[in-house]
């Protein structure tokens, strides 16, 4: 009996010891700095965002927060990357957009988008519009819906990349129109901008944030905005609903990790991004992109990703980019 009790012993220490270690690393962390993946290029409305939520969360954590710029796959492939190959320490995280919850949808991938990933935070939302060259003859909606009619897949449209969330909305609000239109995919947005100005596409879908300093110095027009209601810093700028359009999509973004993090690490990024999102350094910020408060804590954030991927569904679906099994 005393040998059995003496195993015992040693085995509960052998334990305790093994745990020891990760307990004191998630009650210490961090100890050293987190790199944040931005699935989109430098110089956009997405990744300026995160940089401000790093620098300002960074001051709580204690440690530098990294952002590396990885566009592609629809904005996924920096947090399907980090979710396949990152360890769920804390030290890699990545800025989890609407695409995320949707490209499974569009193509075969090698990840869930739900089982894969820790999902820390919501943190804002979009506000999405349709834009075009200040100089160009399409005054209207009406006015490039015709013209597509007209010229059937001869209206270019730019994007911040395929499978995006822009991209999702101009296929949407063509198919809703009865038009064919021919999608211009980039690697950003300040480069599907930089088409729009130099007259190499004809029009645009992007983050209110992207466009509203072109508008103010009048180099670019807003044609109407897919947020349910009318945009204020947008005055007479119709909603695609108002329009006979039933395509509504404020889009939420956040902060996720690979699966099977700590809930200690969880809690304390979760709690220093909400400082950050609290701040009105950041308020401001959201004011100037024309974006929208939205914060998640970690067990709300899942529910909705979990329901925001079933609904997305329909938006792939109107916009005629289901794949097939």
């Amino acid at each position: 009996m005393r040998r059995y009790l003496n195993v015992m012993r040693s085995g509960l220490l052998a334990v305790g010891l093994i745990a020891m270690p990760q307990f004191a690393a998630a009650d210490s962390y961090p100890t050293r700095p987190i790199k944040l993946l931005v699935g989109f290029a430098a110089g956009g409305a997405t990744d300026t965002t995160f940089r401000k939520l790093g620098e300002l969360a960074a001051k709580d954590l204690g440690q530098p927060i990294i952002v590396e710029n990885r566009p592609g796959a629809g904005a996924t492939l920096a947090p399907s990357t980090m979710a396949k190959t990152e360890a769920p320490d804390g030290y890699t995280i990545a800025a989890a957009t609407a695409g995320l919850l949707r490209y499974p949808y569009m193509q075969k991938v090698d990840w869930n988008p739900i089982k894969d990933f820790t999902w820390i935070t919501g943190l804002g939302g979009y506000t999405f519009v349709l834009a075009v060259n200040a100089d160009s003859p399409l005054k209207t909606t009406a006015d490039l819906v015709a013209y597509a009619r007209k010229n059937p897949e001869s209206l270019t449209v730019a994007t911040a990349g395929a499978g995006t969330t822009m991209h999702l909305l101009a296929e949407a609000l063509a198919g809703m129109a009865g038009v064919k239109i021919t999608h211009v995919g980039y690697k950003g947005s300040s480069e599907a901008v930089t088409a729009i100005l130099g007259g190499h596409t004809m029009a645009t879908v992007d983050a209110i944030g992207t466009i509203l300093p072109y508008v103010e110095s009048g180099k670019m027009r807003v044609l109407l905005s897919f947020d349910p209601q009318p945009v204020a810093s947008l005055p007479g700028v119709p909603t695609a609903k108002s329009l006979g359009y039933d395509l509504v999509y404020p889009a939420p973004y956040g902060l996720v990790g690979p699966k099977g993090m700590p809930p200690a690490v969880v809690d304390r990024l979760y709690k220093a991004f909400k400082t950050a999102a609290d701040s009105d350094e950041y308020k401001k910020l959201l004011v100037t992109l024309g974006q929208t408060p939205w914060q998640k804590a970690p067990a709300d954030y899942q529910k909705w990703a979990g329901e925001f991927y079933v609904s997305e569904r329909s938006l792939v679906e109107r916009a005629k980019l289901l794949r097939q099994p």
